[in-house]
């Protein structure tokens, strides 16, 4: 990996102190952009994923791009994506060689390429307007039914989970009727469920959930006769999170809908919630996570880290209140905004139906942050204001709609003395004698 970036082994596993100017340890190789493209691919099949050196080979990559064909830029941003390593400079040099490629060139572009793009850059949280532009224009061109009922598919959950469907227009008809095209009894489970996930994840279910019912009735028999050997699958485990997600959110948010569910649909629900799957090992909690969870142990509050509650994973969980924390960093954003991603916007509005109070920590909050007695004051007082606010009742992602009209009028929870936040956070500084801190000879 190193011979590919350029980096000799030797020379990079030698003492910092060693400034004589002595030879390397090996000889250095002058790398061609095509090698290191075949490095990336070889991370890729490795399932290597070290991050630094990911963001230098991305800065090598990226100085290639623009003279790079397109076959070498689906490669370059398949590898990236598929490594869930995000590096937004990279794209936006791939995007504005794509539009420079599809503005001079006049042949159509594959549907699968298209496809495989607008996968990418959906993983990549980046919602670039003039390529996804393009990329409806080359769909148009070519028609709906250029595209493959999988292909429709793949390109609808790119778009939803970009929040990017209006920008379809009426092309997300023509799309979602490709992908249903073969028939709803002849459809895989995982298809049926998927196109149930983007319908839901894109909130046009909310005007159709007849239509998300009777989807719901195609893939309960498949779901009831899967045997134990398919649901220890790759498959078999996705499509099992994936039903465990649609009952969720046709119980807390269709509830109507759920209670008229046939009975074959509420045994498939029934059967996927009781089923036992074989015990992951757990995820160490990541840093931001720890120094959250840090605080309220210094507060005195019970409390969980990665809770699993069916198709979802928490953060941080009180013990002893339906209170949950987000710990939002980068990731969780579209890049260059503060708004959330579609999948986090869902668990948001799933998890304060069932009751749950959510405490959102973003990260452009949490940096800048530095002393941990104003990191503790800032997490006592948007707990306060979680459980306090009204405002905080309904998901933000929703329309906002007056307070005084709404059936949220209630006298709270009663919080004792000590857990009453007294100073507003943005305010607190913490109180210290700078003198303490430097030497007497000073």
């Amino acid at each position: 990996f190193f011979f590919g970036l350029g980096v000799d082994p030797a020379a990079a596993a030698a003492e910092e102190g060693d400034e004589d100017g002595g030879e390397a340890g090996g000889d250095l190789v002058d790398c061609a952009p095509s090698d290191f493209v075949l490095v990336a691919e070889l991370c890729a099949a490795r399932r290597l994923r070290d991050f630094v050196s990911l963001h230098e080979l991305a800065d090598r990559l990226a100085a290639g791009v623009p003279a790079a064909s397109t076959d070498v830029l689906r490669r370059i941003a398949t590898v990236y994506s598929t490594l869930g390593a995000l590096n937004p400079p990279l794209f936006q040099s791939i995007a504005a060689a794509y539009l420079s490629a599809w503005g001079k060139a006049s042949e159509a572009v594959d549907t699968e390429h298209l496809t495989a793009v607008a996968r990418a850059f959906s993983v990549q949280r980046l919602r670039h307007e003039e390529l996804f532009d393009a990329v409806k224009g080359r769909l148009q061109a070519g028609g709906a039914e250029a595209a493959t009922p999988e292909q429709a598919l793949s390109l609808l959950h790119s778009h939803a989970y970009l929040n990017a469907g209006d920008g379809l227009g009426g092309l997300w008809e023509q799309l979602e009727e490709r992908a249903r095209s073969p028939g709803l009894s002849k459809l895989s489970p995982g298809t049926l469920a998927e196109l149930c996930h983007v319908l839901v994840l894109s909130r046009r279910a909310d005007a159709r959930q007849e239509e998300l019912a009777a989807m719901l009735e195609a893939l309960a028999d498949p779901v009831l006769k899967a045997d134990a050997a398919f649901w220890a699958s790759s498959d078999g485990a996705s499509l099992h999170k994936r039903v465990l997600l649609l009952r969720s959110v046709m119980r807390y948010l269709y509830r109507d809908t759920y209670r008229a569910l046939p009975a074959g649909v509420a045994q498939a629900f029934r059967c996927a919630h009781r089923l036992e799957q074989p015990e992951a090992a757990q995820k160490p909690a990541v840093n931001f996570v720890r120094k959250v969870s840090h605080c309220l142990t210094k507060m005195k509050i019970g409390h969980l880290v990665n809770v699993e509650r069916g198709a979802f994973v928490f953060d941080v969980m009180e013990r002893d209140r339906k209170l949950i924390y987000e710990c939002n960093h980068f990731d969780r954003y579209y890049v260059g905004t503060t708004e959330k991603i579609a999948s986090m916007c869902l668990q948001e509005r799933v998890a304060k139906a069932m009751g749950y109070r959510v405490v959102q920590v973003p990260h452009w909050h949490w940096t800048r942050i530095t002393h941990k007695k104003q990191r503790a004051s800032y997490i006592r007082m948007s707990r306060y204001y979680a459980i306090k606010d009204r405002r905080e009742l309904t998901p933000r992602d929703d329309v906002p709609t007056d307070v005084t009209m709404t059936e949220f009028d209630f006298v709270g929870e009663y919080f004792f003395r000590k857990e009453r936040p007294s100073p507003h956070w943005s305010w607190f500084q913490p109180r210290y004698d700078y003198r303490n801190r430097l030497p007497a000879e000073a």
